[in-house]
């Protein structure tokens, strides 16, 4: 990927970065199977608001990543997975930026000593920045524990630019978010030694361990003690003068004795002071000893201490921070814009610019290759220059960098020559930001991804993450182009990866169509009550919505055809653990149900508390007041009125009822015979199906209970009924005089 258009931007020296307009997917990169490349608009057409990023999903390219996982991928996402929380983290405290700080010293009064004005702020700021800087070293981190899982599994090629990457991003972590600005010259010279590590260790040998007395070694004061403190290594240049066995010198040249010890005792202070703010104390002394130096080897005769002891003077002129003596030192820019972030002066950001000046001015101008030139441009803040390096090793990676940089402020200039209004109004409209391009693209190509679409969704739903003001109305048009019509997500994407985020952009009609597909899946798998909990959230009773309808028709079909009709025609519960677990009341506190749902598996629950009951005498008036409740639900579909009737045969032979329950079951019969002639086909259909159909081993069965006591079940029957205008009609239906007779009643 390239930035394409970028001169407009009028940046000095910073014109010759492009953003192209195609892009790879993530998926297919550890085998070389990459997808045909998007066509996006240019970042300038972008960025002065004439096109959007649109969303070109490849299906084919999600659904291999779905089916046929690699290792490689794994661990791709995981690492990026990684690099999105970090930043999601920044958002969940609000950390949308650094703000300068205002001088508030020209509104106080005379008289003043000092002020609180801006001292919240500066907190906050200073709190931030903080934040800001540890997320770019989780980064780091991550990505360096990343390439550890990968390097075997990549090519030779790769891994190389994988380990230039590692070095890129030290450097940035140790120009622009080091810890504190005190520690920042340590941590330059931490990515210098892991870039270019030197003293070499055949070197360190031949001096220190292959020589008798080390500090005799033509290069030991030269080369070998100017390389360790050019390079911040003061640790090992303490120890390696008090391993250069120059204790001889004591009473051979005890001038020169002296000076070593003074010179170990400055190197193995500079840290501890340097860190805790006394840097300029340590300096002075360092200065003295300089100035003083003359007089001290004064007294040094012998040509060899003699020619040690100006080779020390050079060290001390090299730790004192000379220019001229530091570039004789070392053989790069880089190693003098170190040494002189060590020994000039610290604790200040306004220098390392200066450094860099004088580093380039001592030591030339030429690169010897890519890395050293996006070193170059780190230092120089020429901040899209360094986007475009990274991206240029892994896209992903220079995605999180660039919202970094922009929550640091170190695009603002870039911004500067649009418009100051931009400026003045950060809220503007029309603002776009370049880290939204470079996240725009990376959600996109993570929504191919399986295991990254989580990913993609957070960095396009989160405002702080992706925050050009028009963001959010293209984001819902995106998220409902991903979700909708795609049918192979209800099988690879897991249901709370997508509830998580749908409801945030408040799409009702994605949301009815990802509950309904779930439910419907949920059906096909034979999960009763979770099919039904989905369907109940794509039931809107105030939609007419297609969605709507057909949810209803399945939750309908879910609790009178798979459970109610279940139940009745086998005489026992459905075997469904939860749905019974949730019938005897038996879930655990914290189980929660929708209150549509116990409303609609009420009927199921009173039936399968019946036929539980069936066959204790002491449940006898309790069932009967289950059968009428049923019977005079005015839902109720009037297909199941003759089977709930029929459970009344065994019970009145083995039964005594009271005189308020017959006539009950009298009115119950009157009504039935009136509302017969709507439902009478299914009725006769269902009621010949359960009377051919007798369940085995169910001994509470009024079918079987009735074939125990020698008596047959009623059948269906004709019976012609005159019309009031002397017309027939022939219909069938149920003869209810049998059953009547049976129960013992007058009809």
């Amino acid at each position: 990927m390239q930035f394409e258009d970028i001169e407009m931007l009028e940046v000095p020296d910073d014109l010759s970065v492009t953003l192209e307009t195609q892009t790879e997917s993530i998926s297919g990169s550890e085998n070389g199977q990459l997808a045909p490349p998007k066509e996006y608009p240019s970042f300038q057409e972008w960025l002065l608001g004439e096109r959007n990023i649109e969303f070109q999903f490849n299906a084919a390219e999600y659904k291999r990543s779905y089916k046929h996982p690699s290792d490689f991928g794994t661990a791709q996402a995981a690492y990026i997975t990684k690099l999105y929380k970090s930043v999601e983290e920044l958002a969940a405290n609000n950390v949308t930026g650094v703000p300068a700080v205002k001088d508030v010293s020209d509104d106080e009064p005379i008289g003043v000593i000092s002020s609180t004005k801006g001292f919240g702020a500066d907190r906050m700021a200073q709190y931030h920045e903080t934040l800001i800087n540890s997320a770019f070293r989780k980064l780091v981190e991550a990505f360096a524990a990343y390439y550890e899982t990968v390097k075997f599994q990549i090519l030779d090629e790769d891994a190389q630019s994988y380990e230039k990457l590692a070095c890129l991003l030290d450097c940035v972590q140790a120009n622009w978010f080091a810890l504190s600005e005190r520690q920042k010259p340590e941590e330059i010279l931490e990515w210098i030694n892991k870039y270019d590590p030197k003293p070499e260790n055949e070197f360190i040998d031949a001096v220190m361990y292959n020589t008798l007395t080390p500090y005799t070694h033509l290069q030991f004061w030269t080369s070998y003690m100017g390389a360790l403190l050019a390079r911040g290594m003061f640790e090992q240049a303490e120890l390696s003068l008090k391993a250069c066995k120059y204790e001889p010198l004591e009473h051979e040249c005890p001038e020169l004795y002296a000076i070593i010890q003074d010179l170990t005792v400055l190197v193995g202070n500079y840290q501890g002071m340097a860190l805790k703010g006394q840097f300029a104390e340590w300096k002075y002394t360092v200065c003295e000893f300089r100035d003083n130096y003359k007089d001290m080897k004064s007294g040094i005769t012998d040509l060899a201490h003699v020619t040690i002891a100006l080779q020390i003077h050079d060290l001390l002129c090299l730790i004192s921070g000379l220019p001229k003596t530091t570039a004789s030192f070392v053989s790069t820019w880089y190693e003098m814009y170190g040494a002189l972030a060590l020994y000039q002066v610290r604790d200040d950001a306004s220098v390392y610019a200066d450094y860099y000046k004088l580093a380039i001015a001592e030591k030339g101008s030429n690169v010897s290759s890519d890395l050293e030139q996006a070193f170059r441009d780190v230092v120089s803040q020429k901040f899209l220059r360094v986007i475009l390096a990274i991206d240029s090793y892994d896209p992903a990676t220079a995605a999180y960098v660039s919202k970094l940089f922009e929550l640091k402020g170190y695009f603002s200039s870039y911004y500067v020559d649009f418009t100051e209004k931009m400026l003045d109004s950060p809220a503007d409209f029309d603002r776009r930001y370049v880290s939204d391009y470079l996240l725009t693209r990376h959600a996109y190509e993570c929504l191919e991804v399986h295991e990254l679409v989580p990913v993609g969704l957070g960095v396009l739903l989160t405002p702080i993450i992706t925050a050009s003001s028009q963001a959010a109305a293209h984001t819902k048009q995106v998220v409902s182009e991903f979700f909708a019509p795609i049918p192979m997500l209800d099988e690879m994407m897991t249901w709370s990866g997508r509830s998580q985020y749908v409801p945030k952009l408040n799409l009702a009609s994605v949301v009815r169509k990802l509950f309904l597909q779930q439910g419907e899946k949920s059906l096909r798998d034979g999960h009763m009550f979770e099919a039904l909990n989905m369907l109940v959230g794509s039931y809107d009773e105030s939609s007419s919505a297609e969605e709507s309808a057909r949810a209803l028709g399945e939750i309908q079909h879910i609790v009178w055809d798979l459970l109610f009709q279940d139940c009745l025609l086998n005489s026992t519960p459905v075997p469904d653990e939860l749905l019974m677990d949730i019938v005897t009341n038996n879930t655990a506190p914290e189980f929660q149900i929708h209150p549509v749902i116990r409303q609609c598996i009420a009927p199921y629950a009173v039936l399968a508390e019946m036929f539980m009951a069936l066959s204790s005498a002491k449940d006898f008036d309790a069932n009967i007041s289950r059968l009428f409740r049923l019977l005079r639900f005015k839902y109720l579909p009037r297909k199941f009125s003759p089977l709930l009737l029929a459970q009344f045969l065994p019970l009145f032979a083995n039964h005594t009822f009271e005189m308020p329950q017959l006539i009950i079951l009298t009115e119950l019969i009157d009504a039935f015979e009136t509302q017969w002639q709507a439902d009478s086909e299914d009725a006769n259909e269902l009621y010949e199906f359960a009377i051919e159909n007798v369940p085995q081993d169910v001994a509470h069965d009024w079918r079987v209970q009735l074939k125990d006591a020698g008596k047959s079940c009623p059948t269906v029957g004709k019976r012609l009924d005159q019309g009031i205008e002397g017309e027939s009609c022939e219909q069938n239906c149920l003869d209810l005089h049998t059953i009547v007779m049976m129960i013992g009643l007058s009809y």
